[in-house]
């Protein structure tokens, strides 16, 4: 596949309407498209940098987070750098992690955290997929947190460690 999923899911947001930390939304496409299409560990970090602490700090979701979900979802389906999947699946567990920062809390965003979860579960199986790579431990962690059905994730995860 090439990266014409994530390019197009990208497109199909105003990312000028979502907030980020520092009023940086306009910058976020191209930190998606960056990152996508790094080749190597240095490109994929900074195009990650340039994503955390502007969709996430330090556990607090901003509203720019929520479609940033379906992006790297859709990158997980495109042909990606080893480098770039590791850091896609990072930021990923950075954003299931969090819960809204205060200032979406303030407007009335309160579900930011829940919201970037459910939206984590129409890639379930893209995640389940990484538990067989280099990535498992980030992909373990994903899960935990927006997996429902828990005897799911051990049964994978005894079969994983049954190799």
């Amino acid at each position: 596949m090439s990266r014409n999923l994530a390019e197009v899911e990208i497109g199909r947001w105003a990312w000028e309407e979502f907030r980020t930390m520092g009023d940086r939304s306009a910058g976020v496409p191209d930190a998606l498209r960056h990152l996508m299409a790094a080749s190597d560990e240095d490109e994929a970090m900074a195009a990650y940098w340039d994503l955390e602490n502007v969709v996430v700090v330090q556990g607090q979701l901003h509203s720019a987070a929520l479609p940033t979900v379906s992006v790297l979802l859709a990158g997980l389906l495109d042909d990606l750098s080893a480098d770039a999947r590791d850091l896609v699946l990072e930021l990923l567990q950075q954003i299931v992690m969090g819960e809204a920062d205060r200032d979406e809390v303030a407007l009335g965003n309160t579900e930011l955290g829940a919201r970037c979860r459910e939206a984590a579960r129409t890639g379930l199986w893209l995640v389940y997929r990484e538990l067989g790579t280099r990535r498992r431990e980030t992909a373990e962690a994903i899960l935990e947190r927006i997996e429902d059905d828990k005897p799911r994730i051990a049964a994978y995860m005894a079969s994983i460690r049954g190799k």
